[in-house]
């Protein structure tokens, strides 16, 4: 369904400016360039109109209108989804924004959160309790995203993953209607919210359990490149056994001219183990040392902080406006022709600012049951991301080439699906997030809460 950019006349969106509460920005006027940017530079789309919506009620004013005028619609939530999900061309965006309320009720153990929060709002407002839900790995992320993808991040393996957390949600549906999706409550609902990536509705509001989560151990250790064969190799013997506490990943990127790492690296290509330890402190070293003890380090950083600041910790890696193109691995076992082809391609980068990210689930990840959610890759013990970045907009083709060619490399170890929230093309985000029988479901109740097709994302890269 879809409606000529630009048919229709001024006084229909005056209708629909003067229904709303927040404002609604058209082409042209104060505030619509600065909001139809997302955190990916290289997504250059321009909206029909944007309607900044004040509350749910405005939420669903707008989403009435797109069906009875006939626009797509598309949704921003912290704008951080890498395929610029949140922007489309000749759609009017709904812009969450303004809201990112969060409240915790600490006796309940749980915090409502709106859909326009980032998860560094979420962070600091729990943590003022000594308590945490899993985000991501950056605290610049947005949480309705990230949570309708599935949700991985440094406290995933102790408390799940941001779905195996959310409570309950409201949710906007294409007619207009606001309903709460629970276990309880549109249980086929909740379950495709729960790793569905998406497509169904607009989600206002989510109430998340949060755990007793206050200081971690956390911190980066950096080796040669020549280490990352072995480092590799010790990595998935480890981490199978791992606690449930212990979250590792292995960077390949470029050394920062940071004072703990001798000078001659600077700017080399060098492998990290970044880790996060979310049990008592005390336990923490002895628990990681297998990996954090391995080989001779050119240098590490790291210690015992709230884990709030290790949210923060690599978000100036991932700075709003540059040019990105990620995408996505899931694996069984790391072998060693494996690791050989990993190793080669994630040595040679176009742009000193690529990274390849290799990580582990297991833990609590793993042993939430199967038919919980949407999120089809709980039992698989290994994924890897190759997270093309460069500062120049001259450099997207090469940084995009170079990943598809890493995860193309790897396609012989990989299951077929890929997390969604790491898909850099709108057209894997709909055909290549999950496997046929999952995807057949969606399909069947993206049908049934979205006959038209109201919120499916387009293929425009």
């Amino acid at each position: 369904m879809s409606a000529e950019p630009g048919c229709l006349d001024a006084k229909t969106w005056q209708r629909l400016a003067d229904a709303m509460r927040g404002p609604l920005l058209l082409p042209g006027e104060a505030d619509y360039e600065q909001r139809r940017r997302v955190w990916n530079g290289a997504i250059d789309r321009r909206p029909v109109a944007i309607a900044r919506c004040a509350d749910a009620e405005d939420v669903s004013v707008a989403v009435k209108f797109a069906a009875s005028e006939r626009l797509p619609l598309s949704i921003r939530g912290g704008g951080h989804n890498v395929a610029g999900l949140a922007v489309r061309d000749g759609a009017l965006m709904l812009d969450l924004g303004a809201l990112n309320h969060v409240e915790v009720d600490v006796p309940a153990g749980i915090v409502h959160v709106e859909g326009g929060a980032l998860w560094r709002e979420v962070d600091a407002a729990t943590q003022a309790h000594g308590l945490a839900t899993t985000g991501g790995f950056v605290s610049s992320t947005g949480v309705g995203g990230l949570t309708l993808g599935g949700g991985v991040g440094w406290l995933m393996r102790h408390c799940g993953l941001a779905i195996d957390n959310m409570i309950s949600a409201d949710v906007v549906l294409a007619d207009g209607r606001c309903v709460v999706a629970s276990a309880d409550q549109h249980a086929d609902l909740f379950w495709a919210l729960r790793g569905g990536a998406g497509g169904l509705g607009v989600v206002t509001r989510f109430a998340f359990r949060v755990h007793p989560v206050n200081e971690v151990l956390a911190g980066v250790v950096f080796h040669p490149i020549e280490a990352a064969p072995a480092l590799l190799r010790a990595f998935r013997q480890f981490t199978p056994r791992a606690p449930e506490q212990a979250t590792f990943m292995l960077v390949f990127t470029t050394a920062p001219p940071a004072p703990f790492l001798p000078a001659p690296v600077h700017g080399q290509r060098v492998v990290a183990l970044a880790y996060c330890w979310s049990g008592d402190p005390a336990h923490g070293e002895q628990a990681l040392a297998p990996l954090t003890s391995f080989g001779v380090p050119l240098g590490k950083i790291g210690g015992v902080m709230p884990y709030a600041a290790w949210q923060q910790s690599f978000d100036a890696q991932a700075p709003a406006g540059d040019y990105y193109y990620w995408t996505t691995s899931t694996l069984d076992a790391l072998d060693d022709a494996l690791i050989d082809v990993l190793v080669g391609s994630a040595a040679a980068v176009p742009d000193p600012q690529c990274e390849v990210h290799v990580h582990h689930l297991g833990g609590a990840v793993a042993s939430a049951p199967a038919d919980a959610g949407a999120f089809v890759h709980r039992d698989a013990p290994f994924f890897i991301n190759a997270i093309g970045h460069a500062g120049a907009a001259e450099k997207i083709p090469e940084i995009r080439g170079w990943a598809r060619g890493l995860r193309s490399s790897l396609v012989l170890w990989a299951r077929a699906a890929m997390q969604a929230n790491f898909a850099g093309d709108a057209g894997d985000w709909q055909a290549q997030t999950h496997d046929a029988a999952t995807r057949a479901r969606l399909r069947d109740l993206r049908r049934r809460y979205d006959p038209a097709g109201l919120f499916l994302p387009v293929r425009n890269n």
